[in-house]
């Protein structure tokens, strides 16, 4: 995975922004490694990705090899994993700011994590069977659907009951404009 986008920092400054941006996702650093030839950190996947089409350094343009990357300083990584970042579910309603070195925790156990199976999109729990949870969701749609029908004929019935009953009171003003 690239980097975390920024906007998911609201407290972070531009400074910090600006020194723990990989220069490649142009996104935080995730998972950040360091080259041997010019000592730049960028996130290891980008890194990864960018030398199985190149040979050079991004950013200095010398030889480099996945051989010559290694994790980045520790106290980078230390830093990096107090800034404050926005709940993974943050669109779901989970408003939490998370250390980031707590988001892997915090992700796995948010209420708002709403996990849901490939296949049949329905929630996903241990022992999780796609034809018993597709089943009891069609009989749970069938019975919504039969009370649907009724609700709808009786508001019919409603309807045409007070269409009934402004007819009459037309034909009541009619005749009364008449007198």
């Amino acid at each position: 995975m690239s980097g975390y986008s920024s906007d998911r920092f609201p407290d972070l400054s531009a400074e910090d922004r600006d020194e723990y941006t990989c220069s490649i996702c142009q996104e935080i650093f995730n998972t950040p490694v360091t080259t041997t030839c010019c000592l730049q950190t960028f996130c290891e996947h980008c890194i990864n990705e960018w030398l199985k089409k190149n040979t050079t350094c991004p950013y200095d343009r010398k030889p480099l090899t996945r051989d010559q990357l290694s994790r980045a300083p520790r106290v980078m990584v230390n830093t990096l994993g107090r800034f404050k970042i926005q709940c993974d579910y943050w669109e779901n309603g989970c408003h939490d700011l998370i250390k980031l070195e707590d988001l892997p925790h915090h992700t796995a156990n948010c209420r708002y994590n709403d996990v849901k199976c490939n296949k049949c999109q329905c929630e996903q729990t241990p022992g999780h069977d796609c034809i018993a949870a597709l089943l009891e969701l069609n009989s749970k749609l069938l019975a919504e659907n039969e009370m649907l029908k009724i609700a709808n004929l009786s508001l019919k019935n409603d309807h045409d009951h007070s269409s009934d009953s402004v007819l009459a009171i037309q034909y009541k003003v009619d005749n009364h404009q008449h007198l």
